[in-house]
């Protein structure tokens, strides 16, 4: 499974009518998710019903329910502008708390759950949810990691940037079996980091 979040927007599909007309859509997406609808039940109807938007105005800017939903998914997520220069711990440690905040929410993990148990019934949602969303923020994480190694911070044996990952996993695997992690989220972060970085930081030198 590959669990961790995704970039902080899709790619963006025409001009929106108006900002708020946009969120209104956006958020009544992910309430008929965290009702218990599945997003193959969803209709462009129930939404421009929730949102007091017109289904033409949908249309003008999301081609299809797929697209729509996939932006709506997406806006869960954060902007996280982590410079490739931080020190890897605090690379780490903010979109990992980052996470953990978000699924300690109740409505966020329905949605995850509703997400991830699309896969039978509306396959192409989750499969570019994984590729546009959760990838990209993956990749941003590999990309500190290999400049961690290039500083020295960290070892290049094995493979430090998935070691790495492995925290991030484990977040999203809680909150899908119903035991999110809990408690302040930059402390639980710090603590699973600093457990990683134990078996790839680089140890300092002897004196």
């Amino acid at each position: 499974m590959t669990t961790t979040e995704t970039p902080e927007t899709t790619t963006r599909r025409g001009r929106p009518r108006s900002a708020a007309s946009e969120q209104a859509i956006l958020a009544a997406s992910l309430d008929l998710i965290n009702e218990g609808h599945s997003p193959a039940s969803i209709s462009i109807g129930a939404i421009a019903r929730r949102a007091g938007a017109g289904k033409d105005t949908i249309y003008r800017r999301w081609p299809c329910k797929e697209d729509l939903l996939l932006d709506a998914l997406a806006a869960q997520n954060r902007p996280l502008d982590i410079p490739l220069d931080v020190p890897i711990r605090e690379a780490l440690i903010v979109p990992l708390a980052a996470l953990i905040e978000r699924f300690q929410s109740d409505r966020n993990r329905r949605i995850l759950r509703s997400l991830y148990g699309a896969g039978d019934e509306f396959p192409k949602l989750r499969a570019r949810y994984q590729e546009q969303v959760v990838t990209p923020r993956r990749d941003r994480v590999r990309a500190r990691v290999r400049a961690a190694v290039e500083r020295g911070e960290i070892v290049a044996d094995g493979n430090p940037a998935e070691t790495a990952l492995m925290p991030f996993s484990a977040v999203v695997l809680a909150a899908l079996e119903e035991h999110p992690i809990q408690g302040n989220p930059r402390r639980a972060a710090a603590r699973m980091v600093d457990s990683v970085l134990r078996g790839i930081a680089v140890a300092p030198a002897p004196h």
